[in-house]
């Protein structure tokens, strides 16, 4: 019983981390400006460490799942300090930062308006 019980936790832990990854991939995907992009990232830590605890609870080794855990902090604490990178970046350099429509920098998407093109 308790083998069952563990077997769907660890499941419904990787499939809850694969929804929040597939969310972040998808707003990665459709969002217009690199600021919004990184934010919509934020979820890829949180998914990830579910992915990796649901794997490693799985398996029902002990330190396999310490192992697992301290793979799930790491990711928690760089992927948000290089989604940071990335966003100062943008901010100090904003011809680096192209959002879809091929416009640079500031007022492409990030709730700025836009600036008045050729006419």
């Amino acid at each position: 019983m308790t083998a069952a019980l563990l077997q769907w936790v660890s499941d419904g832990l990787v499939a809850l981390g694969l929804l929040f990854i597939t969310a972040a991939i998808i707003g990665m995907y459709r969002l217009p400006s690199v600021l919004t992009r990184v934010h919509a990232a934020g979820a890829v830590p949180f998914g990830g460490s579910l992915v990796i605890i649901g794997a490693t609870l799985a398996t029902g080794d002990g330190w396999l799942l310490a192992r697992g855990l301290l793979v799930a902090a790491f990711l928690m604490l760089t992927i948000p300090s290089s989604a940071h990178a990335i966003a100062w970046l943008a901010e100090k350099r904003p011809e680096l930062a192209h959002d879809k429509g091929g416009r640079r920098g500031r007022g492409s998407g990030a709730g700025e308006p836009e600036p008045p093109g050729p006419q």
